[in-house]
C-alpha cells in the first residue's frame, strides 16, 4: 500500500521536480547570470569563513604548543 502511494506521489508530482535556470535555462538570460553570481557568492562568503575558523584554530594550536614548551622550562 506504502508503496503504490509512493509511486502515485512521484508520478503526479514529476513536473515539481524540475531543474532551475542555471543548469537548464537560456545562458544568456539576466536571471541566469544573477543566479551564477549569486552561487559565485555564495561560494565564497563559505570559503572565506571557513578559512577564518581554520586559521583561528591553527593559531589557537600554535600558542598552546608554545606556552606547553615555555611552562617545561
Amino acid at each position: 500500500m506504502f508503496i503504490r502511494f509512493t509511486i502515485l506521489i512521484v508520478i503526479f508530482c514529476l513536473d515539481m521536480a524540475f531543474s532551475c535556470g542555471t543548469c537548464y535555462g537560456d545562458p544568456n538570460s539576466s536571471a541566469v547570470n544573477g543566479m551564477n553570481w549569486a552561487i559565485i557568492s555564495l561560494l565564497v562568503t563559505t570559503g572565506g569563513v571557513l578559512s577564518g575558523i581554520s586559521f583561528s584554530i591553527f593559531s589557537i594550536a600554535k600558542k598552546s604548543k608554545k606556552y606547553n614548551k615555555s611552562k617545561e622550562v
